[in-house]
Formats: C-alpha cells, structure tokens, sequence
C-alpha cells in the first residue's frame, strides 16, 4: 500500500485508473484486513486528497469514476475501521451528485442528455451505497453529522428516485432497499413520495430499475412490520 500510494502521486492518465482498479480489486478480494489497524490511514487519505486535486480542476473528470469506484469497494470491506473519513466521503459524493445534477438541469430536453454526463452521478450515489453497507446502522448518525449536507439528504434521495436518467434510478433504487435495512429513520419523512416512485417503476421497459424497485419495496415492507400504516394507502398498487 505504501507503494501504490508513493504511485498516486505520480500517476496520469491510463495509469491512474489502473492503479485505482488495482485498489478496488484487492478490497473486494482481501475484504476486511485492508480496514486493520492502522492501515487505512496509509491510503485513505492520499486517495481522498487526489479526489480533491482532480475535482477541484474539473468535478466531473472521468478518472473520477473509478476512484469512487474503488472507494466504494474500500468503504464496504473497512466497515466501521472507515468512519474517519466517512463524513468527508459522504461530503464529497454529495458535492458530486448536486454539480451533475446541476449541470444536467440546463437542458430543456433530456434526450439530448449524453448518458456518459450522468456517470460521475452514479458513481457518488454507488459510492453513497457503499458507505451505508459499511457503516450499517450508523450511516444516520453519518448523515446527521454532515452540517452541510444532512439536512438535504432525505430530499436529494427523493429526487434521484424520480430521475428521469435510468441509470441514476437503478442506483438511487439499491441506496433506498438499503436505507430500509439499515438507516431506516432516513427515509420515514419521504416514505409516501419514495414508495410512489418506486411503484411507478415497477415497469419491464426497464428491467434493471424495475428489479432495484421491486427489491427496495420488498424491504421497506418488511421493515414496516407491525406497522402497516405507511404501506395500507398503496396495497392495491402494490398487488396491481
């Protein structure tokens, strides 16, 4: 590790992504060991500070992409051994999703939108997915610590819901399925909007949002458990 984040430094262009994958690849195949110790402090930080480097020149760089990328895998395997960096990781991905959806918002017709605009999107909200995976239970306590951007989190996640991008929705579907079993204080306010939108993407037209949709409001069903209040206005939707 000492090595790749020497490389970090140095690293450009098809070398830089390489080397991120590598990152994310042994995350995924190591798992937790890499969240021991005082290992992360070695290459969370640097990766974190290249995120800024980049995204301070240009937001939404392609190597981006697989820098989140291979921070969602590091968040997942670390756990809990992640909370260091997890407010401003969460910071970081916010800050993403609001610039591409800012940027988005200027055109008229969103068939004109080149998919590959929505990418860096997707990554942060991936990246957002990971971190709920990670943390588990304590993803709220995350979100309420955020003075930024906490307060606006339960209205951005019912905004990429209702995305009119398919790829965002897949994404913002597997982060809400996921808020349901882990942080489901997070989504009580929006409940009725989000449960809406996932019942009008039950739709084969789109089979991988329809999947995500269909997943997110089995859990949400399941967490309501004994109090069936939230799902009884939307019962025969649901049967439909």
């Amino acid at each position: 590790y000492r090595v790749l984040m020497n490389a970090i430094q140095q690293y450009r262009a098809r070398s830089i992504l390489c080397l991120f994958d590598t990152l994310g690849v042994m995350a995924e195949n190591i798992g937790a060991a890499i969240g021991e110790g005082p290992l992360p402090g070695i290459y969370v930080p640097p990766i974190l500070k290249r995120w800024n480097d980049i995204g301070r020149e240009n937001p939404m760089d392609r190597s981006l992409l697989p820098l989140m990328e291979c921070l969602g895998s590091i968040t997942v395997a670390c756990g809990m051994n992640y909370q260091p960096w997890a407010v401003e990781t969460f910071e970081m991905a916010m800050s993403t999703i609001e610039g591409c959806m800012m940027i988005i918002s200027h055109y008229n017709d969103l068939s004109d939108v080149d998919d590959e605009l929505a990418d860096p999107m997707i990554c942060a909200i991936d990246l957002i997915d990971g971190l709920i995976e990670g943390l588990g239970s304590n993803f709220a306590t995350l979100v309420a610590g955020s003075a930024r951007f906490g307060p606006t989190f339960p209205n951005l996640l019912q905004q990429i819901v209702a995305h009119d991008i398919p790829g965002v929705r897949i994404s913002a579907f597997a982060v809400l399925g996921d808020l349901a079993r882990q942080a489901p204080t997070l989504i009580e306010t929006g409940l009725p909007m989000l449960l809406s939108e996932a019942i009008s993407s039950i739709d084969p037209t789109h089979p991988a949002v329809c999947n995500n949709s269909l997943w997110a409001l089995g859990e949400i069903c399941v967490r309501c458990g004994g109090n069936d209040a939230p799902l009884t206005p939307h019962a025969e939707d649901f049967l439909q």
